[in-house]
Order: C-alpha cells, then structure tokens, then sequence
C-alpha cells in the first residue's frame, strides 16, 4: 500500500547545510544571499551610457539656466 504522507527529513536539506553555495550563508534556519551582483559587462556598458547621457543633460540644464542669470543681470544694469 501506498503511503501518502511522507515524514520529510531535513537533515540533507540545502536549508541545514553549513555551506550551502558561495556567498550563501545560513542564519537562524534561514539562507541568506550574500552573493555579490550578477551583471554582465553589456548591463554595465547600457548603465554607463545612460549615466552619462543624463548627466549632459544635467549639464545643459544648469548651462542654460546659467546663461538666463547672467542675461537678467545685463538687463537690470541697462
């Protein structure tokens, strides 16, 4: 006859293994990742394209509102 409960044993579990995988750590019952971040160089190379294309927009930005200063304080002096 079949037995459809199963009495599960968890002393091979990954969940009670000391070293459960690099950068894992367990602590209290519980798995902790502490994996460094997985991202590969094409994620980086866009993160770094859209990092700069934002910051020449920053940099027009404040260029522009630079210039309107100026140009307000050469017209109060008219």
């Amino acid at each position: 006859m079949y037995n459809s409960k199963m009495n599960p044993s968890l002393e091979n579990s990954i969940y009670q293994q000391k070293n459960a995988g690099p950068g894992l750590t367990m602590e209290c019952g519980m798995m902790i990742n502490n994996r460094p971040n997985s991202t590969t160089g094409i994620q980086k190379a866009v993160e770094t394209k859209k990092m700069l294309k934002r910051m020449e927009k920053i940099s027009i930005y404040a260029e522009g509102m630079n210039q309107g200063h100026m140009m307000m304080g050469h017209m109060k002096g008219m």
